[in-house]
């Protein structure tokens, strides 16, 4: 038996955390490619830092040590906390062509600067990207293709990561001005609010928080 899928996954996680969700995910998916990212926090970078307003960081990390050693077309990154029982392929399709990015929700400034807060640190962005800002909210679960990765990491916009910016907005807004299209996925279980899903009900959720000891 052979099995096909258009990306392989990455878990964002760290040292504590964990991959809690990966059994479930595996059981759903037995033939997917998977690989760990869970970089210790920097000397320099809080836990807040890094793991909520700089998470995209940890992605560029990741890819910068592994772009060499994997050939997919494209990778999905999903954060510690997705619970996944369904097969992916079913849900998240391949990019189309000149799409180099895809999250659960496209925000816009002309539509959503009211209502979602990170479009007001649009000013910190460069001048010549704030025209093209936009973001995907939540970064939870994030299609990129190999060639965004490669374009939105190299080293013009090292600057752009180092500057304080919230990862919602940079990421998508790097891979636009890359050149490449930013779009939205279906899924309609992942949000902010931490919860619960019903057993009975497969289908890709976030955050679900698991239970963690203090040790």
């Amino acid at each position: 038996m052979t099995y096909d899928y258009p990306y392989e996954l990455v878990w964002m996680t760290t040292q504590r955390h964990g991959t809690p969700h990966a059994p479930a995910l595996q059981a759903a998916n037995p033939g997917l490619e998977i690989h760990v990212s869970a970089p210790p926090a920097g000397a320099d970078q809080s836990g807040y830092q890094m793991a909520w307003r700089n998470c995209d960081r940890n992605i560029r990390t990741w890819w910068l040590a592994n772009r060499d050693i994997t050939t997919a077309a494209a990778y999905l990154f999903v954060e510690y906390d997705v619970l996944v029982t369904v097969d992916l392929r079913d849900h998240i399709k391949p990019l189309f062509s000149g799409r180099g990015i895809a999250g659960p929700a496209v925000k816009l400034p002309i539509r959503d600067r009211r209502s979602y807060w990170p479009l007001r640190e649009i000013p910190r962005l460069p001048r010549v990207m704030q025209g093209l800002a936009i973001a995907l909210a939540p970064l939870a679960v994030l299609l990129i293709s190999r060639p965004a990765l490669d374009a939105a990491f190299a080293l013009e916009y090292d600057p752009v990561f180092d500057e304080d910016i919230f990862c919602e907005l940079r990421l998508p807004t790097v891979i636009r001005h890359a050149g490449f299209g930013v779009t939205s996925l279906d899924l309609p279980g992942v949000h902010c609010k931490p919860y619960i899903p019903a057993p009975e009900t497969p289908g890709i959720y976030h955050p679900v928080k698991p239970s963690f000891s203090s040790s």
